[in-house]
């Protein structure tokens, strides 16, 4: 059996370098020699070197939330995609510390914050080693056509992953997929429809070719797999208000043994990876400092973290009579020189699990535990949505199996079934609800509010200025890098 496991291990590409877009980039793990064309003489020769190619693909995705680059990115989904809403304030020591997070709570987002300019750069080095893969890697010879493959799908679906970024951060955006002369690069911003469907194109080539993790068991972790590739189709397509899609990806993933597990677990390292969990972003805590920091901008101060994002009142309440997932989500901690509720986030903070989340190398903010990104409830909640109006039925059964495993072995009474009669708006709210409880604190809120059209009760009371807030500005830097090419957002 092939070992394609890139869990816990350095990434080493010094053999290429960065093509010509309008994007800075110097990391210990590339060797940039020129703006131009890669440096390939003696490389894409060999699957070693597709191999080592896909490994660096995948490193601008841990860039968003590890330690290197976390505090310019801010983990743009999880800590983004929540601050600003009803569910989470931004915390921290004062009012405006962390300009970049501040200018987001305030709806006061400047063209100059650092989180929006490192968004914009990491998602776009991501997208050009992908495409170094597209281009180069099918010249090569392998033993194993699977694998090469594979490797090719993996590609398809990491460039999707950071379009995916890109479009829910800036609206259309310029699409890159090839290697061109550096002048080239500089091209219009495409529709976001447009955008689109160049997502959904590089998942259908995903699907096509990706084997499932339960084949390789532990050997495929961390590598963009089947479920992964489905799932995120599921959420381009639900982001889109594309139902039927959203019906028919799930259909395809719900084939796939994944199992909901203990809620109170899933988020603790040895939850990583487990039957629920559909992909994850691998981080580990060595020398090579793998980490993220995620666990320690969230953990309260008191405990050598950061004290961000802390929970509303409003959040807190959402929660039915004694839902055994608000313990599981949030623990509370009086520090009077912190500004905010003392409600913090349960899911990757290391202060109630201290014995061995609290990392012993290479700093506070160097967690071993992974990201999840797609899990089993959340595509159940997806498909509940997608077929509310035409299958009310079906759809409550599906969010009544994230309730049941809600309770876990509490009384009936506790979360309870929801009526298998339930349907219309009434129906339409409870998913809604069971979004806002199961998925707190995991970055959805955001989009959700925008996607659903609760703008105007929920964000605008905020500060929220519907034609502008949907998406974030294009980065000064980038603005003027073009020369005019790229239009500004309304900002």
């Amino acid at each position: 059996m092939y070992t394609y496991n890139i869990i816990k291990k350095s990434i080493t590409f010094s053999a290429l370098a960065l093509a010509g877009l309008t994007v800075s980039c110097s990391k210990d793990y590339l060797e940039i020699e020129s703006f131009g064309t890669p440096v390939v003489e003696n490389f894409y020769k060999t699957p070693a070197d597709a191999e080592q190619a896909l490994n660096a693909a995948y490193s601008p995705m841990r860039e968003i939330y590890g330690k290197e680059n976390f505090w310019a990115v801010m983990g743009t989904d999880i800590i983004q995609g929540d601050i600003g809403t009803d569910d989470f304030i931004k915390g921290g020591n004062r009012l405006n510390d962390n300009l970049p997070l501040f200018e987001k709570e305030s709806y006061a987002l400047s063209t100059t914050n650092v989180a929006i300019e490192q968004t914009w750069e990491t998602n776009y080095k991501g997208i050009l080693y992908a495409n170094l893969i597209l281009n180069k890697v099918s010249d090569i010879t392998f033993t194993d056509a699977n694998r090469k493959k594979a490797i090719l799908a993996e590609a398809h679906f990491l460039r999707a992953y950071y379009y995916f970024d890109l479009v829910n951060s800036f609206g259309g955006v310029p699409l890159i997929d090839k290697l061109q002369a550096p002048d080239a690069y500089n091209i219009p911003r495409a529709t976001e429809a447009a955008t689109y469907t160049f997502i959904e194109n590089d998942l259908k080539a995903a699907i096509a070719d990706l084997p499932s993790r339960f084949t390789y068991a532990t050997t495929y972790y961390g590598h963009a797999d089947l479920g992964a590739a489905l799932g995120l189709m599921m959420r381009v397509s639900l982001y889109q208000n594309k139902m039927d899609q959203v019906k028919t990806y799930g259909d395809q993933l719900f084939a796939i043994p994944y199992v909901l597990q203990n809620y109170a677990t899933i988020f603790q390292q040895e939850g990583e990876w487990s039957p629920e969990s559909i992909y994850e972003i691998n981080f580990a805590t060595n020398a090579s400092i793998l980490g993220t920091g995620i666990t320690q901008r969230i953990s309260p101060r008191s405990k050598k973290g950061g004290g961000f994002m802390q929970a509303t009142d409003d959040l807190l309440n959402e929660f039915e009579a004694n839902d055994p997932r608000k313990a599981a989500t949030f623990y509370k901690m009086n520090e009077p020189t912190a500004y905010g509720t003392g409600w913090y986030i349960r899911k990757y903070s290391w202060a109630p699990y201290s014995n061995y989340l609290s990392p012993t190398i290479g700093g506070t903010n160097n967690s071993a535990n992974n990201i999840r990104v797609l899990r089993l409830s959340d595509a159940y909640l997806m498909y509940a949505e997608a077929i509310y109006k035409t299958d009310a039925p079906t759809a409550v059964g599906y969010i009544n199996k994230v309730r049941k495993r809600a309770r876990g072995t509490a009384a009936a009474t506790v979360v309870p079934d929801l009526p298998l009669t339930l349907n219309g708006n009434p129906l339409r709210d409870a998913i809604y609800h069971e979004r806002r409880v199961e998925l707190a604190g995991e970055g959805y809120r955001y989009h959700d509010l925008i996607r659903t059209g609760r703008i105007q009760s929920v964000l605008v009371p905020r500060g929220f200025i519907v034609g502008k807030h949907e998406v974030m500005p294009i980065p000064y830097s980038q603005v003027t890098l073009s020369k005019g090419v790229l239009l500004q957002n309304n900002y």
